[in-house]
């Protein structure tokens, strides 16, 4: 098997398992029920194929990834599941009300698309890149044959999920204009925005701290501070410093000039997060799901990413 098989294979499994297991938005016996595996490694894991592809034939930032990343939660959240606009999505809690107008969850969907960005889409490839560190300026799929199979079978989830729950919420069509202009929004900016690290760690325990506290506030920001009742104006102002506060930090994903080691230690901040939480989500009586299992993937997920920290070669501090 040769390495862009292998890292394709990696990204494809590695998106879904991050964002969706390691999450426990769908623990182990939802995710690995073989019709929801399916389904989460075509969507989350062609999705990201598609973004990193795209990137790269398009010669766009590395940056970019997080802006593409943006347009996949809108594909997910607000085409598919269309939890942008439904009031009746069993996930939002306080967010049904808080911060809806207009028939658009508002401060739902900052959060999904910064959460699907940076977690589903950025985390997962930016890691496959230092993994497979020969490839990371390479296209994994050089037949066009095999990308177009990829797009029709992404393109066929979305239809699928989008007739799915059309019955129980049909959109508007004004709610599918505000998807196609963000998606543009979005595409615009990656194209043009040029950032430079806001700050560049000095050791790798650092870079981890950093993203492992920007997730801890991520959560505080989208699903605390709803509670305290403040102005949802002010709620999303903040996610949004502390989204541009993301960006100007993981661009030393991208920047050739800094250790790999601290590259993949502020990776691996942010799922870092989810595994302290593991033990707690198993343990978590009120959920209406079956979280049983999470505990031992927290455990698989800190000895992967202990095992690619050893395996990761550090020595050189800049890489050609």
């Amino acid at each position: 098997m040769n390495e862009r098989v292998k890292a394709s294979i990696s990204l494809v499994l590695l998106s879904p398992m991050i964002a969706e297991l390691l999450s426990s938005s769908s623990p182990p016996i939802e995710f690995f029920n073989p019709i929801s595996f399916i389904y989460l490694t075509t969507f989350y894991g062609f999705g990201s194929i598609l973004v990193r592809e795209f990137r790269i034939r398009l010669d766009l930032p590395y940056v970019s990834l997080v802006f593409l990343g943006f347009i996949y939660g809108v594909i997910e959240e607000g085409i598919a599941v269309k939890s942008f606009f439904n009031p009746g999505w069993p996930d939002l809690g306080i967010l049904a009300w808080y911060g809806r107008f207009y028939g658009v969850n508002w401060i739902w969907m900052q959060a999904l698309i910064i959460y699907h960005g940076f977690i589903s889409i950025f985390i997962p490839i930016a890691l496959v890149d230092i993994i497979y560190y020969s490839l990371r300026n390479e296209r994994y799929i050089h037949s066009r044959k095999t990308l177009l199979i990829i797009i029709l079978i992404y393109v066929i989830d979305v239809l699928l999920f989008n007739l799915g729950y059309m019955g129980s919420y049909p959109l508007h069509p004004y709610q599918y204009i505000i998807c196609i202009i963000l998606m543009i929004v979005f595409y615009l900016a990656g194209k043009r925005v040029r950032l430079k690290p806001l700050y560049i760690p000095s050791r790798s325990l650092i870079a981890w701290i950093i993203g492992f506290i920007w997730l801890l506030l991520f959560y505080i920001i989208y699903f605390s501070l709803p509670h305290l009742n403040i102005m949802p104006l002010l709620t999303s102002i903040i996610g949004l410093i502390h989204s541009y506060l993301g960006l100007r930090y993981y661009t030393i994903a991208g920047e050739e000039g800094i250790s790999r080691r601290i590259r993949l230690a502020g990776l691996i901040g942010p799922p870092s997060f989810f595994i302290v939480l593991t033990p707690f989500m198993e343990m978590d009586k009120t959920r209406p799901d079956n979280p049983a299992g999470m505990t031992i993937v927290g455990i698989i997920f800190a000895i992967y990413f202990i095992l690619l920290y050893r395996r990761i070669s550090d020595t050189q501090r800049v890489e050609n």
